[in-house]
């Protein structure tokens, strides 16, 4: 037992990894890039590899200059490191920065509080489908969202640590990850941040740290050599088009629209499922105590006063404290911008979790939150033995696309869906407390491990992906060119085709018609629905090749289009 006593931190580190191993690492290569926005990204990636410029960023020949870089740096060192471009190769720096970040987050609250609370809130996180959705996707969110966690978990650091000997070091930190952050996400990686350290340096009574003369230095330094060579280099290529350009892709003015932000604020619930019920619960509960507790903490608001205040906290207060600070202020940037900026929301679901964390170490330890915890899991659970159920007995009357595509998971879901909501309605009601968090856990380890590569399969198989990539292999084969008169790009093609691909999205029929007549021996990809259009309009082609939604094509040659002709049905009318 002393053994175990003296090693239990590590056990605890070591069972986080393999849990993060599992839900983001391994299958991650066994599926193909999700388009659009993966796709696109890692298109970006491989001709900057192929290209070897590490400082201009182009897609498909075309250069972009308002990109951050860092995730492409990232997956180029990934690609060196494994000698080759792949799925897995392009996803890996993403994954490895998740299980880094996990891990990272249960050693810092570890070191603020106990580890109980800290394994609880990792776990939280980790687990949450959103983060779990993004560790696996080749896209900037995950390792934006993950970047700014780190900064303000060294903020928390900050002021929760006595050893004054640290701080400078915990400054450099702050300014360093914020700077990897705007290489990451741009501007919105340095801003949120920088509201939520002003806003809770304020509420500690430590403002006047912000203005520290000679942390502001040292941090500034680190700000510029980290961030400042890389838009030196691109100011000094482009002029001031680099700023404009730069101005208008992260403008804070523009938003998204009022559907827009109901659409933010939904999508981050169900990014943060199965814990946001519980979030929503306990918030709705407590909205009304914390805002006057807000009001009568800064009544008096003096440094001195607020120091005061703040010494006077629990250390469990305190942390709940700054993290609904950073979660209500982190809020309005994701609920306005997220759509836009997913990682945003990722973020968001950081500050969620130590909340939500903080509730659940209260109901496993300390029995209490009972109603709020019920009804959080009831009702999750209840609609995940609803639509087992559904799955079982009335997979006759569902769309015949989707039974065929994820039929062969019927089983795996209903005893995921039916059999561990099931074991949690019956601990809930029985108050086994941690067995209630565990079939949460188990829940979504299992999602990850049985049903993501199969999921993101079936996404690849019914949005016409698969046929994208193999037009783009068969087109390699004969070594001619491609276009796509689609309605938007689809960067598959892009990606696992060998040349450029010209997309024609205006739907100008004439120039497919151009395009045949010249390019006799290359190919096009056109919309199936299309295809009544373009016989309508006169347009000959030989059909080579027909998916979901998508279909190759090629001039029609005349003996080709007199052995039609001959073979023609006769029609006969009586």
């Amino acid at each position: 037992m002393k053994n175990i006593s003296k090693y239990y931190n590590l056990i605890l580190i070591c069972i986080l990894l393999v849990i993060c191993i599992g839900i983001y690492v391994i299958n991650s290569g066994n599926y193909p890039f999700i388009d659009n926005k993966e796709t696109k990204f890692a298109s970006i990636a491989k001709e900057m590899l192929n290209l070897n410029d590490w400082v201009n960023i182009r897609l498909n020949g075309e250069k972009i200059i308002n990109y951050p870089p860092l995730f492409f740096w990232l997956t180029n060192l990934s690609c060196i490191i494994f000698g080759k471009i792949n799925s897995f190769t392009v996803r890996f720096p993403i994954s490895l920065m998740s299980c880094a970040g996990i891990i990272l987050l249960y050693l810092s609250v570890k070191s603020i509080l106990q580890k109980t609370y800290a394994i609880i809130i990792a776990l939280i996180f980790s687990l949450s489908l959103g983060i779990l959705f993004y560790s696996r996707l080749a896209t900037y969110d995950i390792l934006t969202a993950f970047l700014m966690m780190l900064c303000i978990l060294a903020v928390y650091l900050l002021i929760f640590l006595k050893n004054e000997k640290f701080k400078p070091l915990l400054w450099g930190y702050i300014y360093f990850f914020s700077a990897l952050s705007v290489l990451s996400g741009g501007i919105f990686g340095l801003i949120i941040p920088l509201v939520s350290t002003i806003a809770i340096m304020i509420f500690c009574g430590k403002s006047k740290e912000l203005l520290n003369f000679k942390s502001m230095m040292i941090g500034i330094i680190i700000f510029i050599i980290t961030l400042f060579p890389y838009n030196i280099l691109m100011y000094i290529k482009y002029g001031n088009h680099y700023i404009k350009e730069y101005i208008d892709a992260y403008n804070i003015i523009k938003y998204s629209g009022v559907k827009e932000i109901f659409y933010s604020l939904g999508l981050f619930l169900l990014g943060f499922l199965p814990w946001a019920f519980s979030l929503i619960w306990v918030l709705g509960s407590k909205i009304k105590d914390i805002y006057n507790s807000v009001i009568s903490y800064f009544k008096n608001n003096s440094d001195d006063k607020l120091r005061e205040k703040w010494n006077k906290l629990r250390q469990a207060e305190k942390f709940l404290s700054v993290n609904t600070i950073v979660f209500f202020t982190s809020l309005i940037f994701s609920i306005i911008y997220g759509l836009k900026y997913n990682f945003l929301i990722l973020f968001l679901m950081f500050p969620a979790a130590c909340i939500s964390g903080y509730y659940w170490y209260e109901y496993i330890i300390k029995n209490k939150h009972d109603k709020s915890i019920f009804f959080a899991t009831l009702i999750p659970d209840l609609l995940l033995i609803i639509c087992s159920l559904t799955a079982l007995f009335g997979h006759n009357m569902l769309n015949t696309l989707i039974t065929k595509g994820l039929n062969f998971l019927f089983v795996p879901l209903i005893i995921i869906f039916f059999i561990i909501p099931l074991i949690g309605i019956f601990a809930i009601i029985l108050k086994g407390r941690i067995v209630v968090f565990i079939s949460n856990i188990i829940l979504m380890v299992s999602l990850s491990l049985v049903l993501t590569p199969s999921i993101f399969n079936f996404i690849s198989m019914n949005s016409g992906e698969n046929d994208l990539i193999t037009y783009a292999q068969k087109v390699n084969a004969e070594k001619v060119s491609l276009s796509a008169f689609i309605s938007e790009p689809k960067y598959s093609l892009v990606y696992y085709f060998d040349n450029y691909i010209k997309f024609y999205t205006n739907q100008d029929w004439n120039k497919l018609r151009e395009y045949l007549n010249n390019n006799k021996n290359d190919y096009a990809v056109v919309e199936i629905k299309d295809l009544w259009t373009i016989e309508e309009k006169g347009i000959e082609y030989m059909l080579i090749d027909s998916g979901k939604k998508y279909c190759l094509i090629q001039y029609l040659p005349l003996y080709k289009k007199n052995v039609e002709e001959q073979n023609e049905p006769e029609v006969i009318i009586y």
